[in-house]
């Protein structure tokens, strides 16, 4: 059912969870902000081409489809938090991110327990994402607090449409009968 573990895609999911470790102790310590943004960069590039090298490579499985969402939730976890501490972001808006995340990570076991399946994140999941790493950047550039409100709602907006989505997405499914 999870298929191969070692492929190409599943390595660069998980190494998305050190670099974003090495990005948050860079920011706590006060390094300098190139190579934090350095590294925050390149984990997200990990996150772009994790699925494609996964679909382009015909490696698609079900541990990528764990690895991948769990490795941006521990990634936005990790960061969120430091950049709380550092006054980068608000803690409001850390916390809607890691609510929404736990509530999508709850329904997505619950599913995979009802229907025996791995669902795959959706574009609206990705999206979301994407916006909040523009957040994290700008939070990161200490941007222009008209910059970040306009990012910080704009985010939040991607996030609940997201998550109305996975919502939606488990309340058609729920009804599914159990694997045997």
């Amino acid at each position: 059912m999870l298929g191969s573990f070692w492929t190409l895609a599943n390595v660069l999911s998980i190494v998305r969870v050190p670099l974003s470790v090495g990005a948050a102790i860079l920011i706590i310590s006060d390094a300098s902000v190139v190579w934090s943004l350095g590294i925050i960069l390149i984990a997200a590039l990990t996150d772009v081409l994790d699925g494609f090298i996964a679909r382009s490579t015909n490696t698609v499985s079900g541990w990528g489809k764990i690895l991948d969402p769990a490795a941006d939730k521990l990634s936005i976890a990790i960061l969120g938090v430091v950049f709380v501490l550092k006054n980068l972001l608000p803690l409001w808006f850390v916390g809607v991110v890691l609510l929404r995340d736990l509530l999508i990570l709850t329904g997505g076991v619950f599913l995979g327990r009802r229907t025996g399946q791995i669902h795959m994140s959706n574009i609206t999941g990705k999206l979301a994402v994407i916006a909040l790493s523009i957040t994290f950047v700008l939070g990161l550039l200490r941007a222009d607090q008209s910059v970040m409100d306009i990012s910080l709602w704009t985010t939040v907006g991607f996030l609940g449409l997201s998550f109305v989505v996975y919502a939606t997405r488990l309340f058609n499914l729920r009804h599914l009968p159990p694997p045997h």
